[in-house]
């Protein structure tokens, strides 16, 4: 059930900007090209995101695809009044940890190369090429550290810092106080900033 590309697509800044009112109420109502908007706006996001937990594309196709039925499923509870960005990231979240708290992933976690993590292209067209080349060098090194962390550190990591959701937020999302979130994050983004360190070392920065 993956959506089409094209409506409320955009590069950058058009692909945080959230849906009008309008056509949430639609949305609501499901109406047929509204909820196409509206999973079309929040796929690409939704799947990078998945992607960078999961650290295997395939897995994160089947649980982007699991976190869209789910929404399917609910989607006549979306409140129109409100930036739906937390409410579709519990959705998100709640498919995530059921499959970290399945057997599957308990007896055996599949270690597969992620070819295409969600992370935005950090160039642009004004750049040496060497400075291209040192910001592809950091993506990697990014890429790479963030593999070395804990599901639970990747996890808070990715909805503060990338989805830029509030901490008392994520902490309703991942049932903890948001004292308790602030402490994970801080001490998540420190091993992140360690492993990052490692990386970059072994480049020669």
């Amino acid at each position: 059930m993956r959506p089409g590309h094209g409506q409320d697509q955009g590069a950058g800044d058009m692909q945080r900007r959230t849906l009008n009112e309008a056509t949430l109420r639609e949305v609501c109502q499901r109406v047929p090209d509204a909820m196409n908007r509206f999973f079309d706006h929040y796929y690409e996001r939704v799947y990078g995101h998945v992607a960078y937990l999961m650290r295997d594309p395939h897995l994160a196709e089947d649980l982007t695809q699991e976190s869209f039925l789910r929404l399917n499923h609910v989607i006549d509870r979306l409140d129109p009044e409100r930036d739906p960005t937390a409410w579709v990231f519990t959705i998100v979240t709640n498919c995530v940890r059921d499959h970290w708290r399945s057997r599957a992933h308990q007896q055996g976690r599949r270690n597969v190369t992620m070819q295409n993590g969600g992370v935005n292209d950090l160039t642009n067209g004004r750049e040496t090429i060497d400075k291209h080349l040192e910001r592809l060098d950091d993506q990697n090194a990014v890429r790479r550290a963030l593999a070395e962390l804990s599901d639970a550190d990747r996890q808070i990591i990715l909805l503060r810092d990338y989805e830029e959701l509030e901490t008392s937020v994520v902490a309703l999302m991942l049932e903890a106080t948001p004292e308790a979130i602030r402490q994970r994050h801080s001490r998540a983004v420190a091993r992140l900033g360690t492993a990052f360190a490692k990386f970059t070392e072994r480049n020669g920065r």
